[in-house]
């Protein structure tokens, strides 16, 4: 005689729950930056201590009516009124708490990302929980025991060993607050999602040389190009804090014209191109980490390079141009991080 299989909810009938559930989620909380909990994204149910504690209040009263006792009655009545207190005090402890979050963030391969979110509260929260739905990302829960009025900030990781552009899914927020009877939860979407490069390999001296973009139209006009240096005075810039004080316009400064700092430029030969079809390896990804370790070195340097994924110059979105600073090094590096 066979062993009768445990019993599971077939996977269709699961899928169907979840992804009506899903779908009803979307309606009720939306993605947006910033939530504010209310009585329409709170979910309030008992713990299982809560649980516990009712069926106590039940027996309490089933005991009260068998022996017609009134003390018994009394007792349990107050037992109930205590659990529905709590759970009006767990709603007014929850609600009210703003959420602000930015939905992009950028890291390199196993390294933590982090996702920043603004707690904004108007009075004083206990016991404040968030971690990302999805329990197979690598994160763990954050925890605010005690969330004064004003602004407090949660942290969350994320951590991937692969790139590309990963979707984390919603925050689920709660707190046990008070005596662990209810758990008031939230199932916050902020749209987060993480755009994770390539890890840096470094590269060994005389492994690469830059080249230029031969096949690139009217070269003639890119042969020179000016970069951050040392040898011509290019511009005035309002003085940014931190900038060394050896750059500033003290001419302008003494006439009363504001504080600027000088900015020079140098000339080079020829723009620089990274390539990835230069890389010296066969395998893509290695190839991708060189490029990722190029780009670093190169914007520490700030020194002015493109980058080429594609051997179609007409194609922008796999071709960057040349130029120098921050913003271009995250767009180079996204573009690898997005490379297919």
């Amino acid at each position: 005689m066979g062993i009768m299989p445990a019993f599971s909810i077939p996977e269709s009938v699961s899928g169907f729950f979840n992804r009506n559930f899903e779908r009803w989620l979307s309606k009720r909380i939306p993605t947006r930056d910033e939530h504010q909990l209310n009585s329409r994204n709170i979910m309030i149910y008992p713990t299982r201590f809560g649980l516990s504690y009712l069926g106590f209040v039940v027996l309490v009263f089933f005991l009260g009516t068998n022996y017609q006792n009134n003390i018994i009655l009394l007792f349990s009545y107050l037992l109930a009124s205590v659990f529905i207190s709590v759970m009006l005090h767990s709603f007014y402890n929850f609600s009210q708490l703003r959420f602000y979050s930015r939905a992009k963030q950028l890291g390199y391969a196993d390294d933590l990302i982090y996702f920043p979110i603004k707690v904004t509260a108007d009075k004083t929260h206990y016991d404040i929980n968030a971690h990302f739905t999805d329990r197979t990302l690598i994160s763990q829960s954050e925890h605010i025991a005690q969330c004064a009025q004003g602004s407090e900030e949660i942290k969350l990781t994320y951590k991937s060993s692969k790139r590309g552009k990963h979707y984390l899914g919603r925050v689920t927020v709660f707190s046990e607050y008070s005596l662990g009877l209810f758990k008031s939860k939230t199932v916050l979407d902020f749209g987060h999602y993480a755009i994770v490069y390539p890890k840096a390999k470094n590269l060994v001296a005389g492994q690469y040389q830059f080249s230029a973009q031969p096949d690139e139209p009217n070269m003639e006009s890119y042969q020179t190009t000016n970069s951050v240096g040392t040898d011509d005075f290019s511009e005035l810039k309002s003085f940014v804090r931190g900038e060394s004080r050896a750059r500033t316009a003290w001419k302008q400064l003494a006439k009363g014209q504001g504080h600027y700092s000088k900015h020079y430029q140098a000339s080079q030969g020829q723009l620089q191109w990274l390539k990835l079809k230069d890389m010296p390896s066969n395998d893509v990804e290695t190839q991708l980490a060189y490029l990722s370790f190029l780009i670093g070195e190169l914007t520490a340097t700030n020194q002015a390079f493109g980058l080429s994924l594609s051997a179609d110059i007409n194609n922008e979105s796999m071709n960057i141009a040349p130029n120098v600073g921050f913003e271009h090094q995250q767009a180079c590096l996204t573009a690898l991080a997005l490379y297919s």
